[in-house]
């Protein structure tokens, strides 16, 4: 019996881990769960969530059409939506 290593802790310990290893779960996997939010709805239903923006097909410089999809909007509202605009703007206009 003097073999067994047996390693005490407190209930007030085991609490605080607990605590913490959820805390830490939870914040690691939030981002991907609301990213999945937006994944696969339809365009109406895209644009009614705030969280969602709706990315218009286009034709990538290979020559592949690509469908139009819903997304997250992420965390920067103002910046990417502007660069996003800009982008699909010169690539729509390049490709006239």
């Amino acid at each position: 019996m003097e073999d067994c290593n047996v390693i005490k802790i407190s209930s007030r310990s085991a609490a605080y881990f607990l605590t913490f290893t959820m805390s830490l779960t939870l914040a690691l996997f939030s981002q991907s769960l609301f990213a999945v939010e937006c994944k696969g709805m339809e365009k109406l239903a895209c644009e009614r969530q705030d969280a969602c923006t709706w990315v218009n097909s286009y034709k990538r410089k290979d020559g592949v059409q690509v469908s139009g999809y819903c997304r997250s909007k992420g965390g920067k509202k103002s910046s990417s939506s502007s660069s996003s605009s800009s982008t699909s703007s010169s690539t729509t206009n390049s490709s006239n």
